[in-house]
């Protein structure tokens, strides 16, 4: 071999190899955020239904047009234990904002494992690890 198809084949396999590199880190990590969004989406049907009143509502700057990023103190009650407070960062449809007013009721789903982690029982809101 001389060193003329060495030099070819060096440029052409090189980028090659860089990119499947790249795709496989990409593969893996799509696998590691839709086995953590499936484990979420079970948490949250296995959660047990409560009510909540919202103690405070804060909007944050990150969010589109259609749905914002709300941070909420809420203090909840789910009949069988002494209500207590509980922080939850929601994306909330911007025609629903007055629902996450001081003062009103929700519907909320806590979680089984961690009574802290909040989950909106209500179609305008959509659970977020907070920003």
């Amino acid at each position: 071999m001389d060193l003329g198809t060495l030099i070819l084949i060096i440029s052409f396999g090189l980028p090659i190899l860089i990119v499947i590199i790249i795709v496989f880190f990409l593969k893996r990590s799509f696998a590691k955020k839709k086995q953590w969004a499936d484990e979420l989406k079970l948490k949250q049907a296995n959660a047990k239904a409560a009510t909540a009143k919202v103690i405070s509502a804060s909007q944050s700057l990150y969010g589109g047009e259609l749905r914002r990023i709300i941070f909420l103190k809420l203090l909840i009650s789910d009949g069988f234990t002494p209500p207590y407070e509980a922080d939850a960062a929601w994306f909330v449809d911007t025609m629903h904002f007055n629902k996450v007013q001081e003062g009103n009721e929700i519907m909320v789903k806590v979680d089984r494992d961690d009574p802290k982690k909040i989950y909106p029982a209500e179609s305008w809101g959509i659970y977020s690890e907070g920003v």
